[in-house]
This record gives structure tokens, C-alpha cells and sequence, in this order.
């Protein structure tokens, strides 16, 4: 359903920086000084959705915010279950906890999986909180490295890192950083691996909604009953809505015993953890009244990912694949004079532009050589901050 008649358009007009530079932090606008553009954090520029406020406002007109159930409010929960049916997952809403926010609820579902001493396969890059989350369980983080270019798996990779401490794998679906759609086949081997040595598949879904490309996201859980019951998907709403201030997330479990642990790790049960009322109120809204809005988006992602690319890899030692999900471009800089550290830094200094660098501390040693660019801004801002780049390279020269 959406009740949406006016398209909400994705400009420069509908930014309002004032208001960022006060409230965007998390490296952003908040953060940096005023000439400098942030491409920095996983967030967007864009207001949210009218209807999401109205739904918060509506709610709490109401007078009323109390207590919660303890897996999440019963219509947030049908909402999301609903979500992944329509996605060909077979849900049920009893198999929903609504966590406060997708980085919490990969932190549960570690505790529910991993013990010290235990061993976690990862990939490499990856964004650095699966293994932070893995290591705060006293997990060892066991990396396997992508194929360097093109962010595939590479064949019958994993094998060698397997062991019998190994208790889990974690993905991440559209991949951060390099904008992967991972493919049916990718998938189908990464739960026979799992099936094979008994492991449980943590899955980030995060980034789900945002598909750029022709290739179609397939979620893990929707392939066949044994897979899912090995699975534990994790989601949320800052990316597609940004709403990442409400702190709202959930995990799919459709095993028993399994989200038996999961509840038991999260500790909702004593009333110290959980997501709020109004955020779940905001992600139910975002799931029900906001798919106009969204595809909107999705469309301004791809024509800026598209631009992006092009302009970045046109400049000399660049190469930048446009991605096919998230909204970040992950150039490879290994051919120009700089590494990724001082590049970011310069790029600071003397462009005014920030970057992540593809740094370990963010992304895994598999980052080396690489920067990423956050695009979830306006095209004229996006072209300003290509234009800066593109004259601190011809003036490098």
C-alpha cells in the first residue's frame, strides 16, 4: 500500500544543510567543516519520508507510550514478516524480534551463536562490524578473501579456513564495501559449506533494498527450508529510509531453538534491551505507506552511481565498477601515486572532500588501495564533490 500522490524529489532543494550541520554526525556534516563535503557514513542527506513523520506524529498524539511486547509491537512484527514473504521468504511474525537497530541485532545474534575460543569465517573487505561483533562474542574472525576487483567468491575459497572451532559464517548481502549483489550460485555454496561443516549463517541484509543493477537480490532464507533454518537474517531501516537515529532493526530466525538463544541474548525478556515504541511505529510506516518513495530514491541511487563511476574512473590510476546494490562507490586507487590513507587525508587537506579510506580498521586488509564514497546526496552536491576531486589530480599533475 501507498498513499503517496506527490513524489518526493530527490534535489538539492530538498537538502537542507543548516539542519545537517547541526544533527548529521557520524563523520558527516555535523563533524567537518563547513566547506568540507562528507561522502563518509552509510547515511543519506534526504529528509525521510512525510509519511513516516506523520506516522510518529500520529502515534504519539495518541498519548500513549508504554511497554512493548517483548519480541516487538504485534503490527510492526506483521509488517516485516509480510515484507518477507512478498520477497519469497516464509516468515511468520512470531519468528521476528525487533532489535534496537541492525548493528544491535547482528551483535545478538553473535552472542546467540558464538562463545570464546570459537572460530567465525568472514570475507575480506567487509565492513567492520561483523568481525567487531563477532570478536566482542570472544570469537576469533577467520577472513576469507573476495576475488580483488570484482568483490565475487572466489570457488571453493572457504575450505581452507574451516576448522572445528568454526561455529558460524557471516555475510553481507548487498556486499559493503564493494556494492556486490552476491548471485544465486554464491549463496548456494556458501549454505552447502555451512550445511557441510554444521555452521550457522549470519546474514546482513541491511543493504536489501537497494539494487541498482539488473542483478536480483535473492535472500538466503528464500532458497529452501534447510537453508533457513541455518539462517539468521538481520535487517533494518536506516539505509533505505533513513531513519538511522530511531535505532530499528529486526532478525528472522525461522529456527526454534535458535531464536530460542537469540531472545535468551538479547535479554528483552528483563525489559533492558529492545526497540522503542515510536521507531518500531517509523519502520512500520516505512514498510506500508513509503514503496513510492523509495523506488524514487532508488532511481536517483542508480543515475548518480552510474555518473559516479564514470567521472572517478575517468581520472588516471582510477577504477571504479558501478555498484549493484548499496549506495557506495569503492574505486580502486592502487594505480595512482597514492595509498589509501594519504589520498583520504589529502583529499581532506586540500579538496575539502572526506572519504572513507579503505583502511583495515574499516574494511578488512582486502580494502587496501581503495576509497569509499557514500553517493545518498543530491546530484549537485555529488557533482561538486567529483569536481573537487577530479581538479586536486589534474593540479597533483
Amino acid at each position: 500500500m501507498n498513499t503517496r500522490h506527490d513524489p518526493f524529489v530527490f534535489s538539492e532543494a530538498s537538502i537542507d544543510k543548516e539542519q545537517l550541520r547541526k544533527t548529521a554526525f557520524n563523520l558527516r556534516w555535523a563533524t567537518v567543516d563547513a566547506d568540507v563535503i562528507p561522502l563518509t557514513a552509510g547515511e543519506m542527506d534526504f529528509p525521510v519520508s512525510p509519511e513516516i513523520i506523520e506516522a510518529i506524529s500520529r502515534h504519539a498524539r495518541n498519548g500513549y507510550l508504554g511497554y512493548l511486547p517483548d519480541l516487538g509491537l504485534p503490527s510492526f512484527r506483521e509488517a516485516v514478516s509480510e515484507n518477507l514473504i512478498q520477497n519469497g521468504v516464509q516468515a511468520h511474525p512470531d519468528q521476528i524480534l525487533a532489535t534496537d537497530g541492525a548493528a544491535s541485532a547482528l551483535r545478538i545474534a553473535c552472542n546467540a551463536v558464538l562463545s570464546p575460543g570459537d572460530e567465525v569465517i568472514t570475507f575480506d573487505p567487509i565492513d567492520f562490524l561483523l568481525p567487531h561483533c563477532s570478536k566482542m562474542a570472544g570469537a576469533t574472525v577467520i577472513r576469507c578473501p573476495l576475488e580483488k576487483g570484482t568483490g565475487r567468491l572466489i570457488p571453493n575459497s572457504m575450505d581452507q579456513f574451516v576448522s572445528a572451532k568454526t561455529k558460524a559464517i557471516l555475510i553481507c548481502n548487498p556486499h559493503n564495501p564493494t556494492g556486490r549483489v552476491l548471485r544465486k550460485s554464491e549463496l548456494l555454496e556458501i549454505a552447502e559449506f555451512a550445511e557441510r561443516h554444521h555452521l550457522v549463517i549470519i546474514n546482513d541484509e541491511v543493504w536489501s533494498d537497494i539494487i541498482l543493477g539488473s542483478n536480483p537480490m535473492i535472500h538466503l532464507s528464500s532458497l529452501s527450508e534447510e537453508i533457513s533454518q541455518r539462517t539468521i537474517t538481520i535487517s533494518g531501516f536506516s539505509k533505505s529510509y533513513g531513519i538511522s537515529g530511531l535505532r530499528i532493526g529486526y532478525i528472522h530466525c525461522q529456527n526454534v531453538e535458535l531464536f530460542k538463544n537469540i531472545i535468551e541474548s538479547s535479554d528483552v525478556k528483563s525489559t533492558t534491551a529492545g526497540a522503542s515504541v515510536l521507531s518500531q511505529v517509523a519502520a512500520e510506516a516505512a514498510l506500508l505507506n513509503c514503496t513510492e518513495w523509495l523506488a524514487s530514491y532508488r532511481s536517483h541511487l542508480k543515475e548518480i552511481a552510474e555518473v559516479g563511476s564514470k567521472r572517478l574512473s575517468d581520472i588516471p590510476g582510477f577504477s571504479c565498477p558501478v555498484p549493484e546494490g548499496t549506495f557506495l562507490l569503492f574505486p580502486d586507487i592502487s594505480n595512482t601515486e597514492y595509498d589509501e590513507e594519504n589520498l583520504s587525508q589529502d583529499l581532506l587537506n586540500m579538496a575539502k572532500i572526506s572519504v572513507v579510506p579503505g583502511a583495515e580498521r574499516w574494511f578488512g586488509p582486502g580494502a587496501k588501495g581503495h576509497i569509499r564514497l557514500s553517493i545518498a546526496t543530491s546530484m549537485e552536491t555529488f557533482n561538486e564533490a567529483l569536481s573537487r576531486i577530479e581538479l586536486f589530480f589534474n593540479h597533483d599533475n
